[in-house]
């Protein structure tokens, strides 16, 4: 029988420095890994609705869907009317000259109806809770929903 000496580890073929510095450069890879999953989710820039250019002109655009959806005007204080008043006031927050962001919603909300194919009602509901659930992650709240 062999004779195992209890005292000396068994030999591996790497010497003490090269396994730390292997273990460094998996600790340093791991690191590199959450980085990149942290940069790709939450500081990514954030992506504006219907392919709007900025905050303004996508405030624009669930202004001009809030006023449209109900061709008649909604009544004060109905759903329709807070989101519109939402709407408003989010382009003042956000400083913006809101002729030209409203123009430019206008023109490209205008391209998305007329890309719908005639189903421009269905377009607008579809849009409207879009920019409400926008709405809500931008702080809104509606008493409707109370």
């Amino acid at each position: 029988m062999a004779h195992v000496n209890a005292h000396r580890p068994p030999r591996t073929g790497m010497s003490p420095a090269a396994a730390y510095g292997l273990g460094v450069l998996g600790l340093l890879a791991v690191a590199a890994m959450f980085y990149g999953v942290y940069r790709s989710q939450f500081a990514a820039p954030p992506g504006y609705l219907f392919g709007t250019p900025t905050q303004p002109v996508e405030a624009g655009y669930c202004l001009i869907v809030a006023q449209d959806v109900i061709p008649s005007g909604a009544p004060i204080g109905s759903y329709v009317d807070e989101a519109a008043q939402f709407w408003i006031k989010r382009l003042r927050q956000l400083g913006a000259d809101m002729g030209p962001a409203i123009a430019k919603a206008r023109e490209r909300l205008g391209r998305d109806l007329s890309a719908s194919g005639g189903d421009s009602e269905i377009w607008l509901r579809n849009a409207m809770e879009l920019c409400s659930n926008r709405a809500v992650m931008y702080g809104a709240r509606f008493r409707a929903f109370d």
